[in-house]
């Protein structure tokens, strides 16, 4: 199942990429669960309880907590999950303007099984006009066509699958 995670204070805002989503599952098919949120501040209060998010998007502009603040949290957070969930892979997006900024975490396991977040993170700022790198466990990047955020995100799917031979 996917999971998605809108975080954002304007609920038409939030309303648009939920409906974005249901448009790409239309095709793809897949069973997912959608959670919206007002602020990071309850989103981080959700994800303290259960913090089984595939795909998050982000306003980095909110009115307390900033996406940017946000976003720095989650990245301590995704040193915690790899941490402690060896076989996750973990991949975020941020959209500032036309700026893009892409984080991906991998566990151990995930490591031995040959994914790497660096690889990753090349090929998703890639798509979105961009380039990235860093180490098999944590990669950062950018890109410059928000546009292609969507189809970036939902290639790493692909990505993982032909690692381990699905």
């Amino acid at each position: 199942m996917y999971r998605f995670a809108i975080c954002d204070d304007v609920a038409a805002d939030a309303d648009y990429i939920k409906s974005l989503i249901l448009e790409w599952n239309r095709e793809a098919g897949q069973p997912l669960r959608i959670e919206s949120y007002p602020s990071a501040e309850a989103f981080l209060f959700a994800y303290e309880d259960d913090d089984s998010v595939d795909v998050l998007f982000l306003d980095i502009e909110m009115k307390e907590m900033s996406g940017v603040e946000l976003a720095k949290r989650l990245r301590q957070m995704g040193d915690i999950l790899k941490d402690r969930e060896p076989n996750v892979v973990a991949v975020l997006a941020a959209v500032s303007g036309e700026k893009i900024t892409f984080l991906c975490v991998c566990g151990k396991e995930a490591i031995t099984k040959g994914i790497k977040a660096g690889d990753i993170i090349k090929q998703v700022s890639a798509i979105a006009g961009g380039s990235g790198g860093g180490k098999p466990d944590s990669a950062m990047g950018g890109g410059k066509d928000p546009l292609m955020v969507d189809n970036a995100l939902a290639m790493v799917d692909n990505v993982v699958s032909m690692k381990l031979g699905l």
